[in-house]
């Protein structure tokens, strides 16, 4: 099994015990509705917010003129895995199934390359 499909399907397991214990809505949900927009949308600001943490990571601030090279990276890795978990919650939420979503990346991944190959 690939990574990006194991990943998919634990984030999917989890979901379910959530849901089973009526934290959870049944899903996907339908995202042309205002319910499935507001639960896809509290998803991805949870999603923003993890990524937010991770970059306070990062001690350089452009106004800063010294150099701070310490971090903690492994708080750094922790908070992109929440991030990464969140983003699957989103696609898992809206239908989105890890093959579709690695479809659309290679689609997208193409039409960049050649923007880049025709001096984009």
């Amino acid at each position: 099994m690939d990574m990006l499909q194991d990943a998919f399907e634990r984030q999917d397991a989890f979901m379910k015990i959530l849901r089973d214990n009526d934290k959870f809505p049944e899903y996907p949900v339908d995202i042309t509705t205002k319910p499935g927009q507001r639960l896809v949308k509290e998803c991805m600001f949870n999603l923003t917010e993890e990524l937010f943490e991770a970059s306070f990571t990062l001690k350089n601030r452009m106004h800063r003129l010294t150099d701070d090279r310490s971090i903690d990276f492994e708080h750094y890795k922790e908070e992109l895995g929440d991030a990464f978990a969140f983003f699957m919650e989103v696609c898992i939420l809206s239908g989105i199934k890890a093959e579709d979503l690695y479809s659309e990346y290679k689609r997208k991944n193409q039409i960049v390359k050649e923007r880049l190959e025709k001096g984009y």
